[in-house]
This record gives structure tokens, C-alpha cells and sequence, in this order.
């Protein structure tokens, strides 16, 4: 401890001496660095300043001598009274020609035209009026000497800097102004014969900020304004002075002196390159520095090398201290013990705790080694090598052997070396001994436990076989033997391969290699399937379970096996019933992709009938039953669409779509789409919504909304009093950027007996028979909730007790929505989206083929049509109407998709394949199909847009004015556009309302306060066009949104250079503006106010040209709002008693 101490204020004393000299060393260093930058910077300010005051004089001189002149012609003026006489020329160029300084001298009348000059053939009447020399001389008669900016001059056609004198006639009124033009270059060339240095400059500014002269000048920099520079800043407050500053020219650091002319309105400069300047003075200071860097390195390497010094030796003395505390410790602790034998090789001596005693008690001193040890059966030799080593004098080690001790039998394992005396007499053995009596026991029972567990090993009855890390087989069991047909004499030391086939034992060489390199000691796979092969050639499949163990440095993989015929048997059965499964699975998919066309032909034909026999002549009684009959109607296609819906989830078609919306705007859409149905029911429907819930989410639109109108249907429907809440909180976040919203909807309605809960998700179930018979449904609505919700990873279930109401909830897993300028998924296109929005004007006189192979179907549509006024051909098949397109001009084609002969797939694929115009012609498919991939089918095939059974009048006539004004509009070339007509619609008007673009709103947020609905156009709209034509209309009008979203934001995509842009076969894609105006006035017309509005937005920015990179979220609000729009539209045209939800619970 001491030492440690000395060493330690050895070190603090050292390192102390050492930072106090270099201290001293930077403090000179430092002292000396200032003083030469204080002189140096001292002997600038003085030849700045001299030189500052030369070029002063110099110009003072000049300008001087410049005012001489010019007062001379004017009193010579007055003298002669000849001012504008035609002498006035040569005494002007003889003035110019005796000056060294002026380029020019003109004279200037009172009316501001220049009306005598020195320079030949000059321009005469040049109006000069604007300038300053001369607003000066008219403004003010006691102006005197002018100098003024540098100018480009009218009539010399060179820079100058002005001076100017008034010029009074007889009568002492202005008659005028003569100037003198001096070139400030002949001060630039002046200057540049001064000394500055490198870089250094001289200029001559004026003290309104405007550089005169320079000594670097050129065009570019005469007559700047250079007035905020920090010299000219200093020189307005006083008349010299010295500064360092950077160049607002040249933005050279400069050290400048500057000096205020004391007669004229002007700055003198001088200034020197900072760098050059001071580039002695800098070279010294670094030399100043370096050395006191150099020496304070020095110093500190001299007091670490003493440091290190004193380090090594203290740490020298503490070793050699610790190595003898540790060799007396050792020899105090040690489990061995050290002896010594003479030259007779006897024991003379013994040291150590662990000294064995022998049966008396007494130590073997003076005893030889054969003596004392207990000789065992066999071990002649090995004492007979003993004693001739230890006669030759070598030394040995580990020789073993046993003593009866007084504390038992033990054994020792003894290492010696000989000894010397310096003439080389041999003393004697010296050594250490170690009891190894544990070591010999546990040897003894692994030898014994190694019999028990190799006759356990031939008697398993599992095969069991060993390989080294070579793949050489080590052991083979009896089980083994039987199982690969060979004896373990035969395959013993051999491959492991051996019992593979070819193949299998090239891989399994190659996963050896692999495992031999990692180091491990069990194989990558603990369970492996091989192929074995018995001694008959027959190959089978077997199972190894692997353990990997080790012996000394070699590794060895026992391996217990197993034959998986039986097995391979079984499974290979499962599989094909799976497979049979799957074949089954697919035929019920097909059949109900059959059974929906085959279900939609026949009620295509009942709900065309019904449409046309309405009529204005029907009585009450009449229109009632007939819209019973629709109703009926339409609730069949809602059961086959919900069974359709469920098919698509089985068959994992449905897939996930998440867009980016608001939340809160999406519950208040689905809470105003079933208020009416809720009031109408003296219900109070509300919605509650958790301030922890994010604004925007990213989740799937779509599902989550059908799900919570499906759950509110529900409960309005099981409610007779009270009422339902909808409820939304945030349940947990699995991950950053991902949470689980979570949905309740709370109703006082009937409630859910316990027994019946647990069924209450399965399809076709509910509460009981009376329910079905009271309430109705397919029970499918809460089947398709539960898949889903599924889908969308969440879950779902209920609370409820009977009589006291229900809790429906669910959670959905959502994402962080993008930033409201970003961008969301977008959804996907077709080229019929652009048909389908071109317009919705009426088309009448159209030459139409319909090919529909089904009597009724086609009856009903040729009817529909000739009551437009259109001309009809109709055929059986596609064949025939491809022979007819091919002979006569049709304006469009209806064709049905399954007919006999050529189907009508197949049919307009040759259609598009024919030469001329007939290849463009619009074609509208007719269709049951409605199963997932059928419409890519359709449009693929070349058809420009479709219609699926039952065929709505409405929807027949809008789809013919959008395919038929699509294709006009892209034949019409430009002229089209969306500017030339209102091709969408009327404006809404009225004073309950605001056309899009109006004070609703301001900006592009302006659209989310403007109503989801105009009831007052909707509601008058619908007493106008009555409740049957209404339906249609809205059937109509979301085939048309929909489609028109599609392809909106297709363009959208388009213009900001993504891909997924529409377009019809062989036409042009219909222009964003134009999309957008037909939306707007369509959404106008039905009362869509929200959507009518945000469409305005989109047309507004189309004709703008807007980059629209960023547009994908407006695309997302209008996708949002669309739906949302489409949902509400339907609650109206539903009657309130009829409830909503497809399925009861």
C-alpha cells in the first residue's frame, strides 16, 4: 500500500510540473500570436489609410477640375448669349478634347431633350427628362455641382457618372441643364496602378450607397448599390475610419480604410486582401502555435514514459509479492500433495494437506513406492516399466496405482522428474501425487453401466444405430437387423449409406458434411423422414429421431428409428379425401355461380314485368300489390346475394381491401342511413365514440360498415322501445402502428336467451321458430359478420340477458392513417367505370342488337326498348349475332353471356377481332353471374360495360346513355369537354341548398360540412318521378357512382404517373374533368349534396391542372362518401317498417 501511495504522488508531482510548463508555453505562444496581429492590423489602418486619402485628393482634383470646365461654358453661354446656337457643338468637343477625364458634354433644355452634345453624330432630341441630374436642376435653383449615379448614355452609348450644373436664361429661369459625362473607368484604370496586393481594391462610392469607381470593375458591377455594406454604414457616422468586412461584391474579406470627400457627396475606399495581408503574420502565428504544441507534446510524452516507468516497476514488486502469497496458498490448499525420494527411491519427504497415512498412521518415510502400494492382478509390466524408467533416470507422469490408507483404499496418480546435484550426481525423484480415487470409482460404475445399457441396447425392441461424424455405422441393434434385413457384422464399420438408396445417401453425405462443419453436437433437425433400404433392394419410409453426443473429441448421432409405411398409408388416404373435399368444395362454388345465373334469368323476367306494367293508370289497390311484388322480389335477390356472400368467404375469396377514412364521419353515415327506419320505430338511435380513438384509421371501409349496419339492422329490429347505441373505444395495440378498435352496439330490445347465445353466430340459426316467423331472415347476417370480422383479424360476440337487452361488439385490428395530405390504397379499375360515368343523357333512335337466348328475358328487354324509341334486332345466340354485326350498323349490342351455339364471351371476342368501326362498337353484357372474377372475365373479353338480372328499365337506359355518349365523346376529339354543356345533370338550386364551389365551404376541406344528404331534393324528387321509378333511380345511380369512383381514381393515378389507368377498347380515356362534372350533376340531381360537392372539387381541380401525386386521399373521401351516399339513398327508398339488417340474430 505504501508503494502505491509513493507512486502515486510521484505521478500527480510530474504531470502537475508538466501542465504548468506547457501552460507557460501556450501563454507566450498566444501573447506573441496577438502582438504580431495587432501590428499587423495597425500597419494596414495606416497605408489603408494613406492611400485612402491620395485617391481622395486625386478625385477631388478631378471632379474639380470637371466643375471648372462646366462653369466656364456656362458663364461663356451667358456671355454670348449663344446657348443654343450652332457653335454650341465644337466648344463642347473642344472642351471634351482639352479634358482628361470627361467623355462627354451636352447640353439639356428646360424640357428635359437633350438638344446639343461633343459626340458626333448623335441621336438629337433624346428625352433625358426621367433622370435624376436633371429633376434635380428643375426642382431646385440652388442645386449647384450634381453628381450623379453612373448611367448607360442614350446618345454616347457608354457608362458615365454625371455631373451637372443648372443653366438660368437672362432672367434667371431654368433654361436648362449641361452636363458633363465623366467615364468611370478612367478612375478604375487609375486605381488599378495602385499597390493593394492580391486582390486588394480601391473604389470611389457615393454616400447615397452607389459604387462610382472601382479598381476591379467590369459592366456587371458599375452603378451597384452597395449601401448596406458595413463600410458604408460606418462612413455615415464618421468621415473615416477602419474596418475589417467582407465584400458585398466579391464576398472577399478585406481590411478597408475609408475616407468621406469633404466637398463632394462621395467615399473613398482602399482596402487589402485579409488573406494576403496577414499571411506573414499567419505563417508566424502558426509557427508560434506549433511549437507550443510540439513542446507541450513533448513534455506530456516525457511524463508518461516517467508515468509508465514508475507503473511497471510498482506493478513488478506487486507481482512478485502476489506470486509468492499464491505459491504458499497453493501449496497450504492444494488437493495434491509433493514428494521426494533419495537416491535409493525412498520417501524423504512429503508435504502438502492431503498427505496420505498408511494403516498405523504413520507417514511412509523411508519406504519405496512398491512398498506401500497395493499391487492388483495383471499389473506386472506396468511396475516393470516403471522401474526401468526411473532406473534410466527420466522423468514420468501419470503412473496410477492403489494404498490402503488408515482412511480406506485409495488411489493416486503420481508425476516425478529426476534430480541433480551441480556435478550431476542423481539425488533422487522429485514429484506431486494426485488422488484420483472418485475419478477410479466413477470409472468402474460407467464401465459397469456400459454392460447394462448394451444388453438393454441388443434387447429393445425399437432399431437403433450409431454413425461417427463420417457417416460410418458404429452399432446396430437386433431390432435393426430385422427391420434393414442385415446382421451387425456386415454393416458394423461400414457407410451408413449403405442401407439408403443412391439418392438419399448423396443428400445424406452432403448434410454430414454440413453438420461435421457447424460445430454442434446435434444435428440441425432432431427428426428426420429418409428412405431406407433393406438387404433385398426393397426401399421404405422411416422416421429417425436423433441425439448427438460425444466421446473424448470425437462426435457420434445415435439415431432410433422408425417404419412409417403404415403411416405414409394413412395419410396418403386423408389426402385424397381432402382432395375430394376440395373437388366437392369446388363444384358447390360453381353450382352456385350456376344456380345465381339461373335464379337471376327467371327474376330478371318477373321484375322487367313488373316494371313495365307500372304505369300512371294503376289505382292504389294496383300499386300497392304491385310494389309488394317488387319488394318480394327484391328481398329474394338480397337472400341470394347473402348466400352468395357467404359462398365467397368459405371459398376464401374475400379478400382484406384497408383504405384510409375518418371514422367518425363513416359512424355518422351509418347512423343517419338507419335513423329513419329507427324513428320510424319511436326509437332513439345514437353514437359515442372514445376521445383516445384516432381521427383517421386504416382499415377495410367496406366490411367494417357492412358489419354495423347488419348488427344496428338488427337491433331496431328487435327493439319495440328504448333504443340503440352504437359505441367505439381502443381495446389494445399489439404493435407500433397497429391498435384494436373495438364496436359495441347496445340495444333495450328483447334480448337472447343463455341457451341460444352460444348458436347464435352459426349460419341459417336463430332464437327460435317464432322469431323466424315474427321478425324473418335467413339468419345468415350474423354468420357473414362473424367471417367478416374474421377476415379482418378481430373477433367478435355478445352480452345479453333475456328480456333486458343486448350487446353486440367486435374488434377489428386497425393501422395509423397517413397524413391528411397523403395517400391511401387505391381500389381497383375497369374500363367499363369509364362507360359507365360519360353521361346520363337519354339516348333515343338507337339501332340496338339484343342476343338473349331466354324468350321471356328477351321479350321484356325488347320492350323496354321499343318504349325508348329505340329500332330492335334480337337473336337466339351469339353466333348469330356476330353474323349480324358484321352485315348492318348497330349503335350498341345487349348480349347475354350463357347462350347455346356461341356463348356471349366468345362472341365478342370476335366482334373485336373484326376489321372497321364494328370493332369499337359498344357492347353491354347481360348477366347473372355475380361470383368474384366473372366481371374481370367480362371486361377482359372486350366487353365495355354490364348489367346484371334483373334488368331495371332505369338502369338499361342510364348504361345505354353512358356507353353510347362515351364512344361519341371520344370520337368528337376536344370539343367535348366538360366545359361544353352540362352532359351531367342540372345544378341543384333552391334556397335550401349550395351548388358545389359555393360558400358551403371554403378550400379543399370545404365539402365536409356540406350535408351527407339534401332531403328537400330528395324527398321532392322522389313525389315527382313516384316510389317505383325512385327505386330505380337509385339502383341507377350507385351502379353509376360506383363505377364512376372506380374511375376517377383510376385517372387520378394516371395523371400522377401511377399505374391502374382505364380505358375502353380502341377509345380515348375519358378526361378526369369530364368524370367528375357527370358525377357532380348526378349527385345533384338525387340530393347527394356531400358528394355533389366533393365531385366539384375534383372537376375544379382537373381543369386547373394540379399535380395530383398527392390526390389519393381525396380519392379515398370520395370512395367513403360514395357508400355512404349509396346507403342512405336506400333507406329512403325503403318503407320504415321494413327494417334493416339481412339476417335476424
Amino acid at each position: 500500500m505504501g508503494q502505491r501511495l509513493q507512486q502515486h504522488g510521484f505521478v500527480v508531482a510530474v504531470w502537475a510540473a508538466t501542465l504548468v510548463m506547457a501552460a507557460g508555453l501556450w501563454v507566450v505562444a498566444l501573447m506573441l500570436a496577438r502582438y504580431d496581429e495587432a501590428e499587423a492590423m495597425a500597419r494596414a489602418e495606416r497605408d489603408g489609410g494613406n492611400l485612402a486619402r491620395v485617391v481622395a485628393e486625386q478625385a477631388t482634383r478631378a471632379i474639380a477640375e470637371a466643375d471648372q470646365v462646366m462653369l466656364f461654358l456656362i458663364d461663356d453661354f451667358h456671355e454670348h448669349g449663344d446657348v443654343w446656337g450652332s457653335g454650341a457643338p465644337r466648344q463642347l468637343r473642344q472642351a471634351v478634347e482639352r479634358s482628361s477625364i470627361l467623355i462627354q458634354l451636352g447640353v439639356i433644355d428646360e424640357h428635359g431633350d437633350l438638344v446639343r452634345t461633343s459626340v458626333e453624330d448623335a441621336p438629337t432630341r433624346v428625352h433625358l427628362a426621367d433622370r435624376d441630374h436633371f429633376r434635380v436642376h428643375a426642382n431646385n435653383p440652388n442645386a449647384g455641382l450634381f453628381i450623379g449615379k453612373p448611367v448607360f448614355g442614350r446618345a454616347s452609348g457608354k457608362w458615365s457618372v454625371q455631373l451637372t450644373r443648372r443653366i438660368n436664361d437672362s432672367a434667371g429661369r431654368f433654361a436648362g441643364v449641361l452636363v458633363a459625362s465623366m467615364d468611370p473607368f478612367y478612375f478604375s484604370r487609375s486605381l488599378e496602378q495602385l499597390d493593394v496586393g492580391p486582390n486588394g481594391a480601391v473604389a470611389i462610392i457615393g454616400t447615397d450607397g452607389i459604387l462610382r469607381a472601382r479598381s476591379l470593375m467590369n459592366d456587371r458591377i458599375v452603378g451597384r448599390d452597395i449601401g448596406e455594406s458595413p463600410t458604408l454604414l460606418m462612413a455615415r457616422r464618421q468621415p473615416t475610419g477602419f474596418l475589417r468586412a467582407t465584400s458585398v461584391i466579391d464576398g472577399i474579406p478585406r481590411l478597408q480604410s475609408f475616407r468621406t470627400l469633404p466637398d463632394y457627396p462621395l467615399i473613398v475606399t482602399a482596402a487589402f486582401d485579409e488573406g494576403a495581408f496577414l499571411s506573414d503574420t499567419r505563417r508566424r502565428q502558426r509557427i508560434y502555435l506549433l511549437g507550443a504544441a510540439a513542446c507541450s507534446f513533448g513534455l506530456a510524452g516525457l511524463a508518461l514514459l516517467a508515468t509508465r516507468q514508475t507503473a511497471r516497476l510498482t506493478a513488478l514488486a506487486w507481482r512478485l509479492a502476489l506470486n509468492e502469497e499464491r505459491f504458499r496458498d497453493q501449496a497450504e490448499t492444494a488437493s495434491d500433495w509433493f514428494w521426494e525420494m533419495d537416491a535409493d527411491l525412498r520417501f524423504s519427504q512429503l508435504v502438502g494437506p492431503l498427505v496420505p497415512h498408511i494403516a498405523d498412521g504413520a507417514l511412509p518415510i523411508g519406504m519405496r513406492r512398491e512398498d506401500v502400494a497395493l499391487r492388483e492382478p495383471g499389473d506386472a509390466a506396468k511396475w516393470d516399466e516403471h522401474r526401468r524408467i526411473m532406473e534410466r533416470r527420466e522423468p514420468f507422469r501419470n503412473f496410477r496405482y492403489r494404498v490402503m490408507t488408515a482412511a480406506g483404499l485409495r488411489y493416486f496418480s503420481v508425476s516425478g522428474r529426476p534430480i541433480f546435484d551441480q556435478r550431476g550426481a542423481f539425488r533422487g525423484y522429485r514429484g506431486s501425487a494426485t488422488d484420483i480415487t472418485e475419478r477410479e470409482v466413477a470409472a468402474n460404475r460407467l464401465a459397469s453401466s456400459e454392460s447394462r445399457y448394451r444388453a438393454m441396447f441388443e434387447a429393445v425392441g425399437q432399431p437403433i444405430v450409431t454413425i461417427d461424424e463420417n457417416g460410418t455405422l458404429d452399432t446396430f441393434n437386433r431390432a435393426a437387423e430385422r427391420l434393414f434385413g442385415y446382421s451387425a457384422a456386415e454393416v458394423v464399420g461400414g457407410p451408413m449409406t449403405r442401407l439408403m438408396p443412391t439418392v438419399v445417401g448423396a443428400v445424406h453425405d452432403g448434410l454430414l458434411a454440413t453438420y461435421r462443419g457447424s460445430g454442434r453436437d446435434t444435428p440441425r433437425s432432431e427428426v428426420r423422414e429418409l428412405t431406407g433400404r433393406r438387404k433385398d433392394g426393397s426401399e421404405f419410409p422411416l422416421e429417425a429421431t436423433l441425439a448427438g453426443w460425444r466421446e473424448g473429441e470425437r462426435r457420434y448421432v445415435t439415431g432410433a428409428l422408425r417404419d412409417v409405411t403404415a403411416q405414409r398409408e394413412i395419410e396418403a388416404s386423408l389426402r385424397r379425401a381432402k382432395e375430394a373435399a376440395d373437388q366437392a368444395n369446388r363444384a358447390k362454388g360453381e353450382f352456385l355461380a350456376t344456380m345465381s345465373h339461373e335464379i337471376r334469368t327467371p327474376m330478371n323476367g318477373v321484375l322487367g314485368a313488373l316494371a313495365l306494367v307500372d304505369g300512371p293508370n294503376l289505382d292504389d289497390e294496383q300499386r300497392q300489390l304491385l310494389d309488394v311484388a317488387k319488394r318480394s322480389g327484391n328481398a329474394l335477390l338480397q337472400i341470394i346475394d347473402d348466400i352468395l356472400d357467404l359462398s365467397k368467404l368459405e371459398a376464401g375469396k374475400a379478400e382484406v381491401e384497408p383504405v384510409d377514412f375518418e371514422l367518425r364521419a363513416m359512424l355518422s353515415d351509418c347512423v343517419d342511413l338507419l335513423e329513419p327506419t329507427a324513428g320510424g320505430r319511436g326509437l332513439i338511435l345514437t353514437h359515442e365514440v372514445a376521445p383516445v380513438v384516432p381521427e383517421r384509421v386504416r382499415a377495410d371501409l367496406r366490411r367494417i360498415r357492412q358489419v354495423l349496419v347488419n348488427l344496428i339492422g338488427n337491433a331496431v329490429k328487435f327493439t319495440h322501445r328504448g333504443g340503440v347505441a352504437l359505441r367505439v373505444g381502443l381495446e389494445e395495440r399489439p404493435d407500433a402502428g397497429a391498435f384494436f378498435l373495438r364496436f359495441e352496439v347496445a340495444d333495450t330490445g328483447i334480448g337472447i336467451p343463455d341457451e341460444v347465445q352460444p348458436i347464435l353466430f352459426r349460419r341459417f340459426t336463430q332464437g327460435d321458430s317464432s322469431t323466424t316467423r315474427r321478425f324473418g331472415g335467413t339468419g345468415l347476417g350474423l354468420a357473414i359478420s362473424r367471417e367478416l370480422v374474421t377476415l379482418m383479424g378481430g373477433r367478435i360476440g355478445v352480452v345479453s340477458a333475456e328480456g333486458k337487452g343486448s350487446t353486440f361488439w367486435f374488434t377489428v385490428r386497425c393501422e395509423a392513417a397517413a397524413a391528411a395530405a397523403g395517400g391511401v390504397e387505391p381500389a381497383p379499375c375497369a374500363p367499363a367505370a369509364l362507360a359507365a360515368s360519360a353521361g346520363n343523357e337519354p339516348a333515343t333512335g338507337l339501332n340496338v342488337l339484343v342476343a338473349e337466348d331466354n324468350e321471356i328475358n328477351r321479350d321484356i328487354v325488347v320492350t323496354m326498348l321499343r318504349r325508348a324509341g329505340h329500332r330492335v334486332t334480337a337473336v337466339e345466340d351469339g353466333l348469330q349475332a356476330v353474323r349480324l354485326v358484321g352485315e348492318t350498323r348497330f349503335d350498341v349490342v345487349l348480349m347475354d353471356v350463357q347462350m347455346p351455339v356461341m356463348d356471349g364471351v366468345t362472341a365478342t371476342r370476335h366482334i373485336r377481332a373484326m376489321a372497321g368501326d364494328a370493332a369499337f362498337l359498344p357492347i353491354i353484357a347481360l348477366t347473372g353471374n355475380v361470383m368474384p372474377g366473372h366481371r374481370a372475365e367480362y371486361l377482359a373479353a372486350g366487353m365495355t360495360a354490364y348489367l346484371t338480372k334483373p334488368i331495371v328499365s332505369a338502369d338499361l337506359h342510364e348504361t345505354l346513355a353512358a356507353v353510347v355518349g362515351t364512344r361519341n365523346g371520344a370520337n368528337n376529339g376536344p370539343d367535348n369537354g366538360p366545359d361544353n354543356g352540362d352532359a351531367g345533370g342540372a345544378e341543384p338550386a333552391g334556397p335550401s341548398r349550395t351548388a358545389p364551389g359555393g360558400p358551403a365551404g371554403t378550400g379543399d376541406d370545404g365539402w365536409r360540412a356540406t350535408p351527407l344528404l339534401d332531403r328537400v331534393q330528395a324527398d321532392a324528387l322522389r313525389a315527382v318521378i313516384g316510389g317505383g321509378v325512385w327505386e330505380q333511380t337509385v339502383a341507377a345511380f350507385q351502379r353509376t357512382v360506383r363505377d364512376s369512383v372506380v374511375a376517377i381514381r383510376s385517372d387520378v393515378r394516371a395523371s400522377a404517373g401511377m399505374p391502374g389507368r382505364s380505358a375502353g377498347f380502341g377509345q380515348a380515356p375519358v378526361p378526369l374533368a369530364r368524370l367528375a362534372h357527370t358525377l357532380k350533376g348526378t349527385a345533384a340531381n338525387v340530393g347527394a349534396a356531400r358528394l355533389s360537392r366533393l365531385a366539384a372539387l375534383f372537376e375544379q381541380r382537373a381543369l386547373a391542372s394540379e399535380d395530383w401525386r398527392a390526390g389519393e386521399e381525396l380519392c379515398d373521401a370520395l370512395e367513403e362518401t360514395a357508400y355512404a351516399t349509396i346507403d342512405a339513398l336506400a333507406a329512403l327508398a325503403e318503407p320504415a317498417e321494413a327494417g334493416a339488417g339481412n339476417g335476424a340474430a
